[in-house]
């Protein structure tokens, strides 16, 4: 207990001296790797099986195999406090000196990482600017985002009006992108399962028992899972599913395929990182989970995969009763109705991706002209701020 206190303790004169408290100095202190780093920074698996010899087995580490790794890892983490340490320090207006941060007297400025009275200190601004106070475009057009409220730690509410209409844009865009990544997967979805309804098509016809198992277990399968992933591609295929009238074996192994499919298959998206967070998580952390959604058409692969080493169990049929199922789904055209309403469908996904592609693309446009404006507000602020600078310099 006495160790969290005095952490406390360094914490409030940290923030103190970040704070801009005259001529104060702090000097960096790490954190305590029992109680700062373990359990939060680091699985706590691993510093239980370095300290006390346990959970070793979990993560397939010896006691000193684990020490090492988690000395290791903490080191690292000391290393990258100290860096944010002298950045704090310095975005404060303090000096660096060591491990040590001081800030000046209010009469004071920065030079050459000493304090300086303001009566003796040459007048260098700060930033992309010249002595003048113009700017100096090529430090400008490198460095400008980091003076802009395009910085993540600021909450959507602090930043420029600039910022948030172009977050306000970007939020539109995600959200066309996900749309399109779900019409995309269901389009490649339904390629899957026409190739398989048209495989039993031919089985039927042709009469072939193997391939007819095959290609139903396959669009069962695909079926099955899509459903339970709550999609609704699967609706028209399902009609097949459904009209096995008259054949109990057929109806039975369906069921029995049915409740052994997955629930989870990778084929929901996950919006909780992506259609609506810009504002909370950040532009870059939202557009970065739209990356990680994948691609849909290797997702839809994998599904088929898997199908592919599904059984049909029980489903020992004979020759008349193919002859049954061939009267029920090809006599009265089912499956070439079922092919022609999911060709409509598929056009209709088509045609809304390319409608949201041009959306995205004048949206695009938008953010960037949003973009533009902070730039040219953080231009002019920098200059007006330069300029009462100097002044301050020639009172």
């Amino acid at each position: 207990m006495k160790k969290k206190v005095l952490g406390g303790v360094m914490l409030l004169v940290l923030v103190m001296v970040l704070s801009g408290c005259d001529g104060t100095i702090t000097k960096f202190a790490k954190g305590d790797i029992k109680d700062d780093f373990c359990g939060v920074h680091i699985n706590y698996q691993y510093c239980k099986c370095a300290f006390h010899n346990e959970y070793c087995e979990a993560i397939g580490m010896s006691k000193s195999a684990a020490k090492s790794y988690v000395n290791d890892e903490y080191a690292k983490w000391v290393d990258e406090q100290k860096e944010k340490f002298k950045e704090n320090c310095i975005l404060g207006g303090g000096i660096t000196s060591g491990n040590k941060c001081k800030h000046c007297d209010a009469d004071q400025v920065v030079q050459d990482n000493k304090c300086v009275d303001m009566d003796k200190a040459d007048f260098v601004p700060d930033g992309p600017l010249n002595t003048d106070c113009s700017i100096n475009e090529d430090e400008f057009e490198q460095d400008w985002r980091k003076y802009s409220d395009f910085d993540d730690r600021i909450e959507f509410s602090s930043r420029s009006w600039e910022v948030q209409q172009n977050f306000n844009v970007y939020e539109k865009i995600i959200a066309l992108e996900v749309e399109n990544f779900e019409l995309e997967r269901d389009m490649e979805l339904d390629r899957e399962m026409r190739l398989a309804l048209r495989e039993y098509k031919t089985a039927l016809v042709a009469n072939i028992r193997a391939n007819l198992l095959k290609a139903m277990t396959r669009l069962a399968y695909i079926t099955y899972t899509t459903v339970k992933s709550g999609i609704g591609t699967a609706d028209t295929y399902s009609k097949v599913l459904t009209s096995t009238s008259g054949l109990e074996k057929i109806t039975s192994a369906l069921k029995v395929l049915q409740a052994s499919t997955p629930s989870s298959s990778g084929l929901a998206v996950d919006t909780s990182e992506t259609s609506g967070k810009v504002k909370s998580i950040g532009l870059n952390a939202a557009l970065e989970a739209v990356e990680n959604l994948g691609d849909p058409t290797a997702i839809v692969k994998k599904i088929v995969e898997d199908s592919v080493n599904a059984v049909l169990p029980s489903a020992d049929i004979t020759p008349e009763e193919i002859a049954i199922l061939a009267d029920q789904h090809t006599t009265n055209e089912l499956i070439d109705q079922i092919l022609a309403e999911n060709y409509d469908e598929n056009a209709g996904r088509l045609e809304k991706i390319n409608e949201n592609e041009a959306m995205i693309e004048k949206l695009l446009v938008e953010a960037t002209e949003w973009e533009s404006k902070e730039k040219e507000r953080i231009k002019w602020s920098l200059i007006n701020s330069c300029k009462n600078e100097m002044e301050r310099y020639e009172e």
